[in-house]
């Protein structure tokens, strides 16, 4: 037995040298191990620097964002060689980093550029702003990668919006039971191992090296649908990321500083909500009626109605975001807070397009922050605490995650204590709260009202095509007060009408085709807007003039051929719905209408034609296959 023992002990021995001997032959030969790379889930069809070198004009080699990511980054620009006495702190994450829908001098990057200073005057410091629209975390990850190399001596990280933006699989991870990832989690640090799984599972997910949203390439969140092992994986990929990101700065000798992410809930609704599985569609029709019923309610202010009928429907659905959300309201407005808050929670994780960090995230950042021992900022806590009810609203946020200017101040306020509290800098006698109060004042008094303006307007119009019409009417509105400049009067008209105000909007869009006459989509919104109030006559001359401006513009000639039809010009109708037909092939109203005015003149084989090229344009178009099938009759066909 003992020589058994003596010959397993050689054997585990000599197994093990051989190992080792490998793992140094492989670090030599510089193969990285799993856990050392940037991400273990993605790979990226190729990378192009954020900064990029070149001579300032007195002479200076600097780092200047480069033309590439413009669109997605605010400029910056800095010293190639860190003087030594500069403090450089590089802010990451993304567009509530960026400063969306404002930019960096209102982002909490921009606050601690100004509070810095007067904090600690004795120092130099240096705040970029890296923060990248769209940007996720696991692009966050590996723009740290870059930025490691430009002697940074903070990181701040405020990431975890953009997780589910763009598409991703995830299938190995899927498939792969959770004791064999957590193994294969502790191999990750073996080079053997590493080299292994290069050869055995390149990487399955290759993404474009700039951002490709779900939400650019569709209509709006119709493209997202229900998947919780997608959502797991996610949440995993997630955390992964922030440790790498830990690693990272550690690994570079800079601090670290994470912040939790924070988000409206009870003024957002969710972007979008889907019935669960195994519903039927009669349970699905009565939950929509339901709806309808106790957002009435809600209307009326009969809150105890609605919060009775929304527990009813959610006894049958329990996972629908928009029945959670509409519950949160109803027992807001009863004062029942802390039932309201659960449900208004609730609604932004069920929300089917996750576009706001899930609830579990903030803790998921707390616990990696502890974990590697660096700073940890709890925005999101901050964010409910200076909230009514706890509950964070419109007073704190421009949208569903977008900071306000005051709340980004809150932040940059709160980013200076733990830089104090981390002994990264210490308090001058001069950083009080008076301080305080002539940097905000300057700041604010800085904030241009047009451009302020045009930002909010910006954001309604993406909240538009988002199909969140009430979210942008308020913001359009209070864009609208701030200035009535052409582009918010505009945004304004766009807005009033996808919420069927066409009254009001009628007043903005004669504003607005004041203020701008030679823009040929204001002129024709506006004659659009005559018409459907019944003044063809001003419609006309409109719609006219927006055809000179443009004649390549897509519909102008249809509705031109609806107001001159309605007038009684035929002729010059059928002309254009002609020209829309050629502009449009598949406008089937166009062909359908061009189709009645020749069967009103009696040619009934013409029609025919036209009936059909709109039933063709339009399987679906109820009216031209009514048309079509008449003159079929009356051809006798």
């Amino acid at each position: 037995m003992t020589r058994i023992i003596k010959n397993s002990a050689f054997g585990l021995t000599v197994a093990l040298v051989f190992f080792l001997i490998v793992e140094g032959i492989l670090y030599v030969s510089g193969v990285e191990t799993l856990h050392e790379r940037i991400d273990p889930y993605v790979g990226f069809a190729g990378y192009s620097p954020l900064f990029v070198e070149s001579r300032a004009p007195d002479g200076q080699r600097v780092f200047g964002t480069a033309d590439a990511k413009i669109r997605a980054f605010n400029y910056q620009q800095f010293p190639v060689r860190k003087a030594t006495p500069v403090t450089r702190i590089t802010c990451l994450g993304g567009s509530t980093t960026y400063g969306r829908p404002y930019d960096d001098g209102t982002s909490f990057c921009g606050w601690l550029r100004e509070f810095l200073p007067v904090v600690d005057p004795s120092r130099q410091w240096e705040v970029i702003n890296a923060g990248g629209i769209s940007y996720a975390s696991y692009r966050v990850v590996r723009l740290m990668d870059e930025l490691v190399r430009h002697e940074p001596d903070l990181f701040i990280i405020y990431t975890g919006h953009n997780e589910f933006l763009e598409r991703r699989t995830y299938d190995r991870l899927l498939r792969t039971p959770e004791f064999v990832r957590d193994l294969g989690s502790l191999a990750s640090r073996l080079r053997l191992y590493s080299l292994l799984s290069d050869v055995i599972y390149p990487s399955e997910e290759v993404l474009e090296t700039e951002v490709d949203a779900v939400l650019d390439n569709s209509v709006g969140p119709e493209d997202y649908h229900r998947d919780d092992a997608l959502r797991d994986a996610v949440l995993e990929h997630y955390r992964i990321s922030l440790q790498r990101m830990a690693r990272v700065g550690r690994e570079s000798g800079a601090e670290v500083i994470f912040v939790t992410p924070a988000s409206n809930i009870r003024d957002f609704s969710p972007f979008k909500a889907e019935p669960s599985a195994g519903l039927d569609s009669a349970r699905i029709l009565q939950i929509g009626l339901h709806k309808a019923t106790i957002t009435q309610h809600l209307d009326n202010e009969e809150n105890e109605q609605a919060a009775n009928l929304a527990d009813h429907a959610l006894a049958i659905d329990s996972r629908d975001a928009e029945l959670l959300f509409l519950r949160g309201r109803a027992l807001l407005a009863l004062g029942k807070t802390d039932e309201a808050s659960r449900a208004f929670v609730a609604a932004r994780d069920e929300d089917v397009a996750p576009l706001r960090a899930l609830t579990s995230m903030p803790g998921v950042v707390a616990e990696v922050a502890s974990d590697n021992g660096t700073g940890l900022v709890d925005f999101a806590g901050m964010m409910e605490e200076s909230s009514p009810g706890g509950i964070p609203g419109d007073e704190l946020f421009l949208d569903h995650v977008h900071p306000s200017i005051e709340a980004n101040r809150m932040l940059g306020l709160a980013l200076v204590e733990k830089m104090i509290e981390m002994g990264i800098t210490t308090p001058a006698t001069t950083w009080n709260d008076a301080a305080v109060a002539s940097i905000t004042e300057r700041v604010n008094g800085s904030v241009d009202a047009a451009a302020n303006a045009m930002a909010l307007a910006n954001l309604a119009r993406v909240l538009t095509w988002a199909g969140k019409q009430d979210e942008a009417l308020r913001l359009a509105e209070r864009a609208t007060e701030m200035t009535r400049d052409p582009h918010t009067l505009f945004q304004m008209v766009t807005v009033l009408v996808r919420n069927d105000r066409q009254a009001e909007a009628l007043l903005f869009s004669e504003e607005a085709a004041r203020l701008m006459p030679d823009i040929a989509d204001v002129r024709k919104i506006y004659g659009v807007l005559l018409a459907q109030n019944g003044r063809n006559p001003e419609a006309l001359q409109e719609l006219e003039t927006a055809a000179r401006l443009d004649p390549s513009m897509v519909d102008i000639h249809y509705h031109l051929g609806l107001v001159l039809s309605d007038l009684g010009h035929t002729d010059r109708a059928e002309r254009a719905y002609r020209r829309a037909t050629e502009l449009e092939p598949e406008n089937a109203d166009a062909w359908n209408n061009l189709g009645i005015l020749l069967a009103q003149r009696g040619d009934r084989e013409g029609a025919l034609d036209l009936f059909e090229r709109a039933v063709e344009a339009d399987p679906g178009h109820a009216g031209a296959t009514r048309n079509l099938e008449r003159v079929r009759q009356l051809l006798g066909r």
